[in-house]
């Protein structure tokens, strides 16, 4: 296909996961929607993941690699965006899936012939809560989603490559929990965002082996170097939504030091990391009308 007529780039990120690969290719290749491209970017992998990748490349799947094992998604996702052809990216880990065949479908019904910057959709936890996660008019506004965003993932958004190439948005590389930066980042330099119920993957949560279901340090330090990140948004932040990241910043700090106990905990108990609660963060701070301090669920 020609470079200005690929709709949807695919992006799969992999590393050391060769027992579910080939579910999240499949996924992607038996699409009823044709109009896309897959690319398979693999962090280095020590086991049979890359080679399993490499016999769909005769399906059309492009496969690339890091240099050296980054420890991360982050460096794969960024090779991800720069070779990227489609209008719009979908982000897929190597050990999720599409929702169904008709994903991209629905996504492209959804999207129409209005250019939007970000597309916030559903997605199906699978082994976690076990729940589905909808988008819906309430929590994708602008404020809401930097405010406390339904889910930070990044593949629960269709992303618009030229917006992101524009801004310059990439994902900081070696560093956990890059998709809480690089969401409340994107959402406060977007446009133009609009919202589907249709679901875009599933999420198959507490892998064994998963990097996010091992307890480290690294973890645990990067909670507090995703904070300063976050924090430092502030500046970059139109006046009118520096409330609401101000809320965010209050309520994850609060919440910092029970997400860090759990996987220090879990990693004195040589256990597995515990699946914690989603955010349901209230807006803290904020003035009514009558200048009158304020909270609410968002």
């Amino acid at each position: 296909m020609e470079d200005s007529k690929v709709f949807f780039s695919v992006v799969i990120c992999s590393y050391n996961i060769e027992k579910y690969i080939e579910r999240a290719i499949k996924s992607v290749l038996d699409q009823t929607y044709k109009n896309y491209e897959l690319l398979v970017v693999d962090d280095s992998s020590i086991d049979d993941t890359s080679n399993k990748i490499k016999n769909y490349e005769k399906d059309g799947v492009r496969f690339y690699s890091t240099q050296v094992n980054t420890g991360t998604a982050a460096g794969a996702r960024n090779i991800g965006i720069k070779e990227a052809r489609g209008e719009y990216i979908v982000f897929l880990d190597g050990d999720d899936t599409l929702y169904d065949n008709d994903t991209l479908k629905k996504l492209r019904n959804t999207l129409g012939e209005e250019k939007v910057d970000i597309l916030f959709c559903g997605f199906q936890d699978v082994g976690g809560f076990n729940k589905t996660y909808i988008s819906n008019a309430e929590n994708s506004t602008k404020a809401n989603r930097i405010a406390c965003d339904i889910n930070f993932s990044v593949s629960s958004k269709c992303w618009n490559r030229e917006f992101l190439n524009r801004n310059n948005l990439r994902f900081i590389e070696g560093r956990f929990y890059e998709d809480m930066d690089f969401s409340i980042r994107a959402v406060i330099k977007a446009e133009k965002l609009r919202y589907g119920d249709n679901l875009l993957f599933k999420y198959y949560r507490n892998r064994e082996g998963s990097v996010m279901s091992t307890p480290s340090i690294k973890r645990a330090s990067d909670m507090y170097r995703m904070m300063a990140d976050v924090v430092d948004l502030y500046n970059i932040t139109p006046k009118e939504y520096r409330k609401y990241l101000l809320s965010f910043i209050r309520n994850e700090t609060d919440s910092l030091p029970m997400r860090i106990n759990a996987i220090i905990n879990a990693l004195e108990n040589n256990s597995g990391s515990p699946v914690l609660p989603k955010r349901n963060y209230e807006l803290r701070g904020l003035c009514d009308e009558n200048n009158n301090i304020s909270s609410k669920t968002c």
